[in-house]
């Protein structure tokens, strides 16, 4: 973990070729997928990937997958590497009922919530306060976030 939270993707490639947990949480419990997503550092997040790395890990806190972490941060690439490595593009948070859509229109992170769409996310999942990724955009007043999101529901 301390190799990706500095970063570098050089010691992180060297501790998985040695043997390295690429799923060992540290201390504050967070996996480094999830954080290295968080962060937007690419190279590692495909490094972990490649490696096995649990795309189902979460963050100890709300338990957001690296998904749901990169959508909130508005890491689009890092977004585009998990969606390729099969992560649940539609996993809802326990507490709040937020897919990495709802997170991406949280933030406003138009670049993010294009990724999520081409990638086909579910457009009527609803947060646990009923709010589908359009009402939560309309909620915000993102427009151009509901743009996207009705001219891909075609509504």
């Amino acid at each position: 973990m301390n190799a990706v939270n500095k970063n570098n993707s050089t010691l992180v490639q060297q501790l998985i070729q040695q043997g390295a947990d690429v799923d060992e949480l540290d201390a504050s419990r967070d996996a480094p997928l999830v954080m290295a997503a968080y962060k937007g550092y690419n190279e590692i997040v495909k490094l972990l990937l490649e490696a096995g790395a649990d795309v189902g890990a979460v963050d100890p806190g709300m338990k957001a997958t690296a998904l749901h972490a990169a959508s909130y941060a508005g890491r689009a690439e890092a977004a585009k590497l998990l969606i390729d490595y099969q992560i649940d593009i539609n996993k809802q948070g326990p507490y709040n009922g937020y897919t990495a859509l709802h997170d991406a229109i949280w933030q406003n992170n138009v670049e993010v919530v294009k990724v999520l769409l081409d990638a086909n996310a579910d457009l009527n999942l609803k947060s646990n306060d009923g709010k589908t990724p359009l009402d939560f955009a309309r909620s915000k007043n993102h427009r151009e976030i509901v743009g996207l999101i009705e001219e891909k529901s075609g509504k």
